[in-house]
């Protein structure tokens, strides 16, 4: 009764180790192998010394190219810092970024979407929303949708 509910003994199902795992998982294969396999069947399935260098080498290079982009982020994270930091202005009166008089006898102001600061358009970025409206970002507000972008894209 226990073997037609489990499997019997020619039907075994093992969990691999975590290093296996941590393997399968980046090379998008299954998370349990068949353990009642023979000897041939096993030597049949394995890899020739080529295919598991083209392998190693797709994986080293995917390794690669996320520390190039974790450091990419990095530095966009560090210019957007560096930006707060700099700001110069108070958002109402002046702008928030360069601290340029705004208003009737200063330069135009506009009204950044996301923080509801003012800016300068030379500070502020001009992009269109959902209704092809015209509105407007702070280079700042800008800057930090493009990395939450690049963040939630990973």
């Amino acid at each position: 009764m226990t073997d037609s509910m489990f499997g019997n003994d020619n039907d075994q199902w093992v969990c691999p180790n975590d290093r296996q795992l941590a393997l399968r998982a980046k090379l998008h294969t299954g998370w349990s192998i068949h353990t009642f396999q023979t000897e041939r069947q096993r030597k049949a399935q394995t890899l020739e010394k080529t295919e598991l260098d083209v392998i190693m080498s797709v994986i080293h290079r995917s390794e690669q190219l996320e520390l190039i982009e974790q450091h990419r982020i990095g530095c966009l994270v560090e210019r957007l810092e560096n930006m707060r930091r700099s700001a110069m202005g108070n958002g109402l009166s002046q702008c928030l970024l360069c601290g340029e008089e705004l208003g009737l006898l200063g330069s135009p102001s506009v009204l950044c979407l996301d923080c509801c600061m003012k800016v300068c358009t030379k500070c502020g970025i001009e992009t269109t929303g959902t209704q092809k409206r015209v509105q407007w970002l702070c280079k700042i507000c800008s800057e930090q949708r493009e990395i939450n972008l690049l963040l939630n894209g990973m």
